[in-house]
Order: C-alpha cells, then sequence, then structure tokens
C-alpha cells in the first residue's frame, strides 16, 4: 500500500487535498501530519478510515519529519510556502517525492536549482501544484501545444461569493502569502524581460463569464512567472502576465492593516516581549476562516489567454477553469481548486503518469492535460476552451 504524507494536511487547504485523497486514493495510505499532533489525529479520525492516520510532524524538526516519511512513496507540502527549500530537501534526503502549491517566483527560483539533485536521485518534484500556480500552468500548456509561436500568455483569477457571513473579515488562504501578494513588487515578463512593478498596479478590467462578470484585476506576485516564460522560450514567448482579483472593500481592510503596520515582519517590544505584528494579526485574522456551521455559495473562474500563431495565422486561446462550492464537504470554490490538484497529481505519480525527474513545474509537459482535466472535472469542475479564432 503506497504512502502518502500530507504535511498541514489538517490546515485551510491541507484538509482539502486529504478529503479528496480520502474519497480518491482508495490504495493509500494516508498520513495526516503537523505539528499539532491533537489536531492531526482528530482530523484523520473524521474520516473513520483506518488507512487514515494522524501523525506529529514540525517543519522546525527535520529529525522528526523524516521518521513520518519512512517507507512513504509522496510527500505533499501544504504548509507556507516559507519552508519548502527545507522541506523538499528533507524529502531528497528520505529519498521521496514531493509536491507543493507554490513558492511565490522568489522561492519557486531556489528550488528550480535542486532540479539536478533530484534528477540524480530518479525523484519527482511537481512544484506549484495548486489552482494557480497549477491548472493555470497545465492549462497554458495545454494552448500552447495549440500553437507554433507565442507571443504572449496572461493569467488571471476572479471569483465572486454569495455566502452571507456573520464575520467582518474571512481569510480566503493563507494571510502571510496574502500580504506578501500585497506588498511585494510583482514579476512580469515584458518584451523578453522579467520587471518588477509595484504589487496591486497594471489595473485592467477583464470579462469573465457571466456569474462573475467585468471586474478588475492586478498584478501581484506569482510563481507562473518564474517558470512559464522559460518553458516557453521555444516558442518566441515575449510577454507574460499574472493579475489576481479581490472585492474591493476585501482590498481596502488589507490595505489597512499594511498601512498602520499591523502586518510588518519587524518586531515591536510589548510588555518586555518582542513579537511580530504579522505574526499576532495572522494569529487573530485565523478566527475567520470560512466556517463550518454556514452553508458556503461561492463560484471561482481561472483563465489563460494565449495569443500567437498557428499554420501561419494569428491565434488567441482563451480558456477557463470553473469551480464552485465543494457542497458535499461545504468547502469554498478556491480551496477546493487549489487542494485537489496535489491530490491529483500525487496519485498519478505513484501510477508513473508524471513524466521525467527533477524539479517539475506543472507547464513543462511533465503532465499530460488532458489525464488532469478529466481527473479534474471528476471533482465537479469544469475545463473549457472558450475561444480559438482567427484574428
Amino acid at each position: 500500500m503506497d504512502k502518502i504524507v500530507v504535511l498541514g494536511g489538517y490546515g485551510e487547504i491541507g484538509s482539502v487535498i486529504t478529503t479528496d485523497l480520502s474519497e480518491t486514493a482508495k490504495g493509500s495510505k494516508i498520513v495526516v501530519a503537523g505539528r499539532n499532533k491533537e489536531k492531526a489525529e482528530a482530523f484523520a479520525k473524521s474520516f473513520k478510515n483506518p488507512n487514515i492516520t494522524g501523525k506529529e510532524a514540525d517543519v522546525a524538526n527535520e529529525d522528526q519529519l523524516k521518521d513520518e516519511l519512512e517507507g512513504a512513496k509522496v510527500l505533499i507540502n501544504a504548509t507556507n510556502y516559507y519552508n519548502n527549500l527545507n522541506v523538499m530537501e528533507v524529502a531528497l534526503a528520505s529519498d521521496v517525492n514531493y509536491i507543493d502549491l507554490g513558492g511565490l517566483y522568489h522561492v519557486t527560483l531556489k528550488q528550480l536549482r535542486l532540479n539536478k539533485k533530484f534528477e540524480q536521485n530518479k525523484l519527482i518534484a511537481v512544484i506549484g501544484c495548486g489552482s494557480t500556480p497549477g491548472i493555470t500552468n497545465i492549462m497554458v500548456d495545454y494552448g500552447a501545444k495549440q500553437l507554433d509561436k507565442i507571443d504572449t500568455v496572461h493569467i488571471q483569477f476572479g471569483d465572486k461569493d454569495y455566502t452571507k457571513y456573520n464575520y467582518p473579515f474571512i481569510v480566503p488562504y493563507s494571510m502571510y502569502t496574502l500580504f506578501d501578494e500585497f506588498t511585494k513588487d510583482a514579476a512580469i515578463f515584458s518584451n523578453g524581460e522579467i520587471k518588477f512593478v509595484e504589487a496591486l498596479s497594471g489595473e485592467r478590467e477583464i470579462d469573465f463569464p457571466e456569474q462573475v462578470g467585468r471586474i478588475k484585476c492586478f498584478y501581484s506576485l506569482h510563481s507562473e512567472l518564474a517558470t512559464i516564460p522559460e518553458n516557453l522560450k521555444s516558442k518566441g514567448i515575449k510577454n507574460c502576465s499574472f493579475r489576481g482579483s479581490w472585492d474591493p472593500e476585501f482590498i481596502k481592510k488589507v490595505k489597512f492593516l499594511i498601512e498602520s503596520g499591523l502586518a510588518s515582519e519587524k518586531k515591536v517590544k510589548v510588555n518586555n516581549a518582542e513579537v511580530s505584528p504579522r505574526d499576532v494579526t495572522v494569529k487573530m485574522l485565523n478566527r475567520f476562516l470560512p466556517p463550518t456551521n454556514i452553508a458556503i455559495n461561492d463560484i471561482e473562474f481561472l483563465r489563460t489567454e494565449l495569443s500567437g500563431s498557428a499554420n501561419g495565422k494569428a491565434k488567441k486561446i482563451v480558456m477557463y477553469c470553473k469551480t464552485t462550492t465543494n457542497k458535499k464537504w461545504n468547502i469554498p470554490a478556491g480551496s477546493w481548486d487549489t487542494g485537489v490538484p496535489a491530490s491529483i497529481v500525487a496519485q498519478m505519480l505513484l501510477k508513473g503518469k508524471v513524466k521525467g525527474f527533477g524539479v517539475l513545474p506543472p507547464d513543462c509537459g511533465c503532465i499530460n492535460p488532458d489525464l488532469f482535466f478529466k481527473e479534474i472535472e471528476k471533482r465537479g469542475m469544469k475545463i473549457y476552451r472558450e475561444d480559438e479564432r482567427e484574428i
């Protein structure tokens, strides 16, 4: 029985990964690992499945993590991207394949430097295997195969939440990552070069399907820019960007936290103790994770747009991934489409359906888009091509 370890497996996205594995990886042993032993064990027991167990494993304790990886075939890292490099090194030392949800560009570049080590050990590390990066990268790979030459790739996401919350603030995913996306300069690929621009600049109105409509999207730092320009270099790519969209009121609230210093990483002294305002703010805001006692009703679209040519004629390919709330588990669309890809790819890897060895971003051709899309659609998501027309 293959063993899959989900590090952070009871967290916001880790719990989604574990949930999908519980339903689809019937022939595997699943270990929910995290630094809180009680939470890991309680979440594992909630599935009432003897093949799902909870274990204590702290990313800061390499020996403990190595012990839990003994006999494992795949480690899915669902902890904050700050931990990616250290966790990858432990996976490498433990002779275990590795998957994560993204490195927010700069960490991704460092992860790619481990390619030779993974390759030499005949191991696979699929990095950036969530929604975006992840699904979007595979959509870009699929679209790129339809074009002989590529000039431009644009990636965006847009969503709409109809849920009636009683909270003043809802945390959509890791607030550490969100604060970084709102403050760190965004990478764009322009005229064949990587450039950095101010976070939330580059405002552009995008027409999403009618459930979301026309919304404003902004540049933010993302992992796709660390891999797609390089992997499409042979097709002549000159421009690439990522833009995200957030509700205007949500943006105001996050900006207030940042401008007031409550998202600062610089420690301050409080009653003879030094604390990080960001750590305190994240701890407090995590009270506002999507609640389990309210029926969630939302929708998200991931969008990729490729411009280039095929057979000597200019073409534009626009693709969408549509995700709605998982009603069975009451999981928000954005969490569902972020967690599911790691589960799918882990199972593809175990079946020998991930091509190559080394550190592999999903846009490099290591994952068969058709096989992946079929699995996505089994989970209630829909991937479709809106437009493939001559310009």
